[in-house]
């Protein structure tokens, strides 16, 4: 198998990216490389950043282009990216993403001859630029961040998924990025068109096995038109060794619905934004977060309900267990713009802490500028009550079997609410995995 490798996020890196894309591609790396080269990292000495701090990663570690060859069917794909993408049930499409290369992207002849487009970004920046300019790097803008522009400037494969007017997509479309070597910098990027009616289910994985120095430097770019229907559930199953940074963000139309469910187990390190701008009267938007911290991992997430327009609604729902040493912030922030009258929006995060050397914790902040709104929010952070342990453990179960039965029925309330059988099932599994390991652990002990 050949690969190539391009070592250094250069000017040289950037011209070869730049090749034969079309003139606004070309330009928006350009304007992202000079964002890069000129904003500061991101500082721990500033509210957005305090809990994370990124001042000791050192970027030249990284290679920024780690290609592999195509694949004309999946029986050419690597056994282990299939084997990443193939759990799950009926589809009507699946790309994967092996390293910095979309490898294989296949979409359902039925979807394809009522207009629906799925493949690579890349791809579709050349041959569908009339669907992609002015909305690539539009609702996660290159100078956002020091992070936001490297991805700008230096994005390869990604997923792009656009749906006609009034077409509704009966099975999952599926995106898997896979990374299996060290010292690689990828960019997952995924840009999801919904036009007026559309309605969509899409499932994004990302997956590998511990690592080595790896950056994970992603954006997800949701545009749901009037009246439209998207669930979106992303799964972030990086090793250990990964620094995994993410920017998702919706732009929802009028009566459109976006249900989002994210799902954050694996990294060292993890940064996850998750925003939510309801523009036009009537959207509503349904954002739910599952999470599980072992070790030493950071988890951080901040999540935005922004409601720019009357008569919208929102809701969040985010529970996390920790253990070990493991680390999570959640700060959660809903904002009412002065026009957002008759606004409704909710947020509740729980965290549950299963060691003493653990910690979680929850900042929710409301930031209301109208004066006819519902609004509120619910945080907590602890153990697990000591009171429901006592009679589980009353009728005979042993403490880690009884912290297991409660751990599980915490997160019933958020996999509830996961449609999708498989990747509920799937979901349960994994937890449930995490929580036998934690009874072996208390056994040893």
């Amino acid at each position: 198998m050949t690969e190539t490798t391009t070592t250094g996020f250069t000017r040289a890196a950037l011209a070869a990216l730049q090749a034969g894309e079309p003139a606004f591609a070309a330009a928006l790396r350009e304007r992202a490389f000079a964002s890069f080269e000129a904003m500061p990292a991101p500082s721990p000495e500033t509210e957005e950043w305090r809990y994370t701090d990124l001042t000791a990663l050192d970027l030249s570690r990284f290679t920024p282009l780690a290609e592999e060859p195509k694949a004309a069917s999946l029986e050419e794909v690597a056994p282990e990216p299939l084997a990443a993408a193939t759990a799950g049930g009926e589809r009507a499409a699946l790309s994967i993403q092996h390293n910095s290369t979309v490898v294989s992207a296949h979409l359902d002849p039925e979807e394809a001859a009522r207009g629906v487009v799925f493949c690579s970004l890349d791809e579709a920046v050349r041959r569908r630029p009339e669907l992609v300019e002015g909305r690539l790097h539009y609702a996660v803008a290159a100078d956002r961040t020091k992070f936001s522009a490297l991805h700008a400037a230096f994005r390869t494969g990604g997923t792009f998924v656009y749906v006609p007017a009034n077409v509704k997509v009966d099975f999952p479309l599926q995106s898997v990025t896979y990374v299996d070597r060290d010292g690689v910098a990828v960019f997952p990027h995924t840009l999801i068109v919904l036009e007026e009616g559309a309605e969509l289910t899409f499932v994004d994985r990302l997956y590998s096995h511990d690592l080595e120095g790896v950056l994970s430097d992603a954006a997800v770019e949701i545009f749901a038109g009037p009246g439209s229907n998207l669930r979106y559930l992303s799964i972030q199953e990086w090793g250990r060794g990964v620094t995994h940074l993410s920017v998702q963000r919706a732009v929802i139309g009028a009566d459109a619905t976006v249900r989002s469910l994210a799902v954050a187990f694996g990294a060292a390190l993890a940064r996850t934004e998750l925003e939510s701008v309801l523009v036009e009267p009537g959207a509503h938007s349904e954002m739910l977060g599952l999470y599980f911290a072992e070790g030493r991992q950071h988890l951080d997430f901040r999540a935005l309900q922004d409601h720019v327009a009357p008569h919208c609604s929102s809701d969040l729902l985010c529970k996390g267990a920790l253990t070990d040493e493991a680390r999570s912030i959640f700060s959660g922030t809903v904002a009412i713009r002065p026009n957002a009258q008759k606004s409704d929006a909710f947020q509740t995060i729980r965290n549950m802490v299963l060691s003493e050397k653990a910690r979680a914790m929850s900042v929710p902040n409301l930031e209301i500028e109208a004066n006819d709104v519902r609004c509120g929010h619910a945080a907590s952070d602890g153990p697990v009550d000591p009171d429901t342990l006592f009679y589980i453990q009353s009728r005979g179960v042993p403490f880690a079997e009884a912290e297991k039965l409660v751990v599980t029925g915490f997160f019933q309330e958020v996999l509830d609410r996961v449609t999708l059988a498989d990747v509920k099932e799937a979901l349960e599994a994994t937890i449930a995995a995490e929580l036998e390991r934690e009874v072996e652990k208390a056994r040893a002990r």
